[in-house]
């Protein structure tokens, strides 16, 4: 392995890693998983609803990939590769804006 193929995959596992621990505090915190039902009343709290579930988004978005795969793989696989990447995106993002990677 090369090291810039370490460096993706640890961008990718950041990523899923914080999703996790974000999705966890959430349902510490209120009780239940973040979904996008959460976001149908408006409230002095929607700006932090929408910022837990655009973070734990990546998580879910694999779930349901995973979940889809005896189903419609096609359908699996996309929403798969959309996780993985908006993981990746939200990796890179923590990894150089407080860690300092470049």
């Amino acid at each position: 392995m090369q090291l810039w193929q370490f460096v993706w995959i640890l961008a990718a596992v950041t990523g899923m890693t914080a999703a996790g621990l974000i999705g966890n505090c959430w349902a510490i915190v209120t009780g239940r998983r973040p979904d996008i039902w959460m976001l149908s009343s408006y409230g002095v709290t929607t700006p932090l609803r929408a910022l837990a579930l655009m973070a734990y988004a990546p998580l879910a978005l694999v779930r349901t990939g995973l979940s889809y795969v005896d189903y419609n793989p096609v359908f699996a696989m996309m929403v798969l590769a959309t996780g993985l990447l908006w993981s990746f995106l939200q990796g890179v993002f923590i990894l150089t804006a407080f860690f300092g990677f470049t």
